[in-house]
């Protein structure tokens, strides 16, 4: 396979739009249909959810460029010492009524109740976990993919991670087998009872100590 170059850096509040874009492409691929509405309508209510991150002064994601500079992929990491979850904006709700409308906003927040439902535990000394990892529509299949956990990898461990985790939904084939190849294995299922009620997933772990 064909590795593009890419480079990474580390994200920024002027970075919304291409963030917002390929977090977008990121739901409407791990969870497809979950929203009747067309991707450009999608965008501002994740760049609102976005920029709020940015002033909440979460940390950890990053936007990699292609050898023109174009936003190709994103991913992003928790270590230790940074928050499960950071607090959710104030106007969540009616931003999302104004862009999404009411039967998608409805939608949007089931699906946030049941990603919330199963919370993993909190990291240890060593640990990382990676999440929002997407490579744009129109990339896809060109080794950007590779190279970025590759680069994110090299991140986590120099900031003194020997392992790193992240989540599949079940039913993301696609993407499980895409982490399994770059030496990632199962460590835990959620539990299969439970269904219909939270987001099924998978939790993968990778030794990224050398």
């Amino acid at each position: 396979m064909f590795h593009e170059p890419v480079t990474l850096q580390v994200a920024t509040i002027d970075d919304l739009q291409p963030l917002a874009e390929l977090v977008a492409q990121l739901h409407q691929h791990e969870l497809p249909g979950y929203l009747h509405s067309p991707l450009a309508v999608q965008v501002p209510l994740f760049r609102y959810l976005l920029a709020h991150e940015f002033q909440d002064g979460t940390r950890g994601r990053f936007l990699f460029r292609d050898e023109h500079g174009t936003p190709v992929s994103t991913a992003s990491i928790r270590l230790p010492d940074d928050p499960i979850f950071s607090p959710l904006p104030s106007k969540l709700f009616s931003t999302a009524l104004q862009t999404l409308g009411v039967a998608d906003t409805l939608r949007f927040f089931w699906t946030m109740v049941r990603g919330s439902l199963f919370a993993d535990a909190p990291l240890q000394q060593g640990e990382s976990f990676m999440y929002s990892v997407v490579v744009s529509q129109t990339m896809r299949n060109r080794g950007i993919g590779t190279a970025m956990m590759h680069q994110m990898e090299a991140y986590a461990r120099a900031e003194g991670a020997t392992s790193t985790m992240l989540r599949v939904i079940i039913g993301n084939t696609q993407a499980r087998h895409f982490y399994l190849k770059l030496g990632y294995e199962v460590v835990s299922r959620t539990p299969a009872w439970a269904d219909h009620v939270i987001l099924p997933s998978e939790l993968l772990r990778k030794d990224v100590a050398s």
